[in-house]
């Protein structure tokens, strides 16, 4: 993301670290337009969200079914990921975001035409989340990277503005999921998230080209440009550090997220208003991260701050291991999402600022390789605790995750920052 910076990668630029919370929407007319366009589409993936495992559990009542399609869901990250970041490293990254928001309203749309058809399948769903999934992974990657160029000195302030964003977005979600599914259904929502990726894909045309593409890589050449990725990540021990902790984390989320619309109908007996309102929660918890974020990395060290948002998360999952009450897991992953979405912003400014502009798409390929490869096997985890146990545990084994974080944390580069 960064071009070479001059700053330490270990401080925070010297501009970022006197910026008060209020001033954190000042950012270029051209960057607030394409928050504008996120914001649109964003909602639209919200919906999705909520949607999907609805319309899952609706076909199957089964808990293996949800957290399995969630694991296929991140599955193509693990496979693809640095093919991906060679490909938004060699192509011009406006092009390449057209073509994918386009590609992905296509194929939700599919889904309710499928089901109005009379031919919808399980399988189709797995296939349509797994080449949402390669789509996706392009398209936020090809963000990443843009933005230094669309606010070149204000990386903390421009990630926390785009985490709120999307934030806003997922609190704004459910809650209108909740109300459209009751009055429409859940094909009919998909419907609405189809159309939402034009909110993207008019600002994006309207925006100048951000790289200069180089030319078609041959196969050896795609081999080349992921074993240079892989070795740069290596070679950046505060890089390959975040990867690593956010590997483990991503096992104990997946774990409880991939079942959590199980847990909220299966278990606690919720109604769909009433799940609405936990998955609420969690874009709540976002907009609060993403507000916290300047603010706390203008008054503490970034690595006193991680281990303490880490260990906030802790509490979080320990609290809905313990607690039958109906929003216990929505006032977790409250905690949880604001300390990984404040985490998050201050991890993704390191990144800007150390990984050179023509690697970043390779260099985050490769780590979003490493860090979803645990989420497969979380989501299946969980799943099966599920089933076989108190749906509970899911909790505990996704605090046990955060507990290993901090440790990481403190024992590694991490804690110099």
């Amino acid at each position: 993301m960064p071009n070479s910076s001059t700053s330490s990668p270990l401080q925070p630029e010297t501009d970022e670290q006197a910026v008060p919370a209020h001033t954190l929407l000042e950012l270029p007319l051209s960057y607030i337009r394409f928050l504008m366009g996120m914001f649109i589409s964003r909602l639209g993936d919200s919906l999705f969200s909520f949607a999907i495992p609805w319309i899952s559990y609706k076909l199957t009542q089964s808990s293996i079914v949800m957290g399995s399609m969630y694991a296929v869901s991140v599955l193509p990250i693990v496979l693809f990921g640095p093919v991906v970041g060679s490909m938004v490293d060699r192509w011009e990254r406006k092009k390449l975001m057209i073509i994918t928001d386009s590609s992905r309203a296509l194929l939700v749309g599919l889904i309710p035409l499928l089901h109005f058809g009379g031919v919808l399948q399980l399988w189709h769903l797995y296939a349509i989340s797994f080449v949402l999934t390669i789509l996706s992974l392009m398209f936020d990657v090809s963000i990443v990277a843009i933005i230094p160029s669309l606010a070149p000195k204000q990386l903390t302030r421009a990630n926390a503005s785009y985490q709120l964003s999307n934030q806003i977005a997922e609190l704004a979600g459910p809650l209108l999921a909740g109300v459209i599914i009751v009055a429409v259904g859940g094909f009919n929502t998909l419907w609405i998230d189809a159309v939402s990726f034009a909110g993207t894909l008019v600002v994006l045309m309207l925006m100048p080209s951000f790289s200069k593409p180089k030319p078609m890589a041959s196969l050896p050449q795609i081999f080349k440009d992921i074993g240079e990725g892989f070795k740069w990540l290596i070679h950046s021990k505060i890089n390959l550090s975040f990867s690593f902790q956010a590997m483990i984390g991503n096992f104990g989320y997946s774990a409880a997220f991939g079942v959590l619309m199980f847990y909220l109908l299966n278990t606690l007996h919720l109604n769909t208003q009433q799940s609405s309102i936990n998955y609420t929660l969690l874009g709540f918890g976002g907009i609060i991260g993403s507000i916290l974020a300047v603010p706390l990395e203008s008054r503490f060290r970034r690595g006193t701050l991680i281990p303490v948002l880490l260990g906030i998360g802790t509490v979080g999952f320990l609290f809905a291991s313990v607690s039958h009450f109906w929003l216990a897991p929505g006032i977790a992953f409250f905690a949880v999402t604001v300390c990984n979405v404040a985490w998050n912003t201050i991890v993704t400014s390191v990144r800007q600022e150390t990984i050179p502009s023509d690697m970043i798409g390779r260099v985050l390929g490769f780590s979003r390789m490493l860090t979803r490869l645990a989420m497969p096997l979380g989501a299946m985890s969980g799943a099966a605790l599920s089933e076989w146990t108190d749906p509970r545990a899911v909790f505990a084994v996704a605090a046990g995750a955060k507990i290993l974080e901090v440790v990481i944390a403190l024992i590694t580069p991490i804690r110099k920052l």
